[in-house]
């Protein structure tokens, strides 16, 4: 298996340190620094992978003065590494997944983890899960893509007798979703094409 890990540091006083570890075995440790454009791509040529996997990305070593602030407190530079892609065998994980993935800081009085979150700002660890069979995995990912999305824009009206029931967007109009009559593409394509209601 093949993985391709692409971070983007960001200086400030120097560059940050990484440990990048899968399955408690470290495959690297040291300055992260571009070695592509403004990226670190780094790649691991996995051979021993297990049903399930842990990859490890932490930024260690970071202080307080590593985050440069103005007169304002606003940060004009900071010491930190910002997540941009993830790929197992050129197939990349959907971004909205990454941001599911949970990073545990080793920071004072910070949350045990945090989610929502691929700019590693604080010393901690990023930790995502994977499994060995990576087209499963692949597709696994669109589909929890498709249910966050849908889970995120889903909407809700109230009818003239008080139920409420979930709506979607079609054709630039919100409809209730608790809707009994079907129609075929067809049908629907003819529906829009003609201006009639649905």
């Amino acid at each position: 298996m093949k993985i391709k890990i692409t971070l983007e540091p960001t200086f400030s006083i120097k560059w940050p340190n990484l440990d990048i570890h899968i399955n408690d075995k470290e495959y690297f440790s040291g300055e992260c620094k571009p070695n592509k454009d403004k990226h670190f791509i780094f790649d691991i040529d996995l051979e021993n992978a297990q049903e399930q996997n842990s990859l490890k990305i932490t930024h260690r070593d970071k202080h307080g003065k590593d985050t440069i602030v103005d007169e304002e407190g606003n940060i004009v530079s900071d010491r930190a590494i910002i997540l941009k892609s993830l790929e197992f065998d050129s197939l990349r994980v959907p971004e909205v997944i990454l941001y599911q993935s949970k990073f545990y800081p080793n920071w004072p009085d910070q949350p045990k983890y945090t989610t929502n979150n691929l700019y590693f700002g604080f010393n901690g660890t990023f930790e995502f899960l994977f499994s060995k069979d990576v087209e499963r995995m692949y597709f696994q990912h669109l589909l929890d893509k498709e249910m966050i999305a849908n889970f995120n824009n889903k909407k809700e009206m109230q009818l003239p007798n008080g139920q409420v029931v979930e709506t979607f967007e079609f054709n630039g109009k919100e409809v209730s979703g608790d809707e009994k009559d079907t129609a075929t593409i067809e049908d629907l394509y003819q529906r829009v094409t003609q201006g009639k209601v649905i």
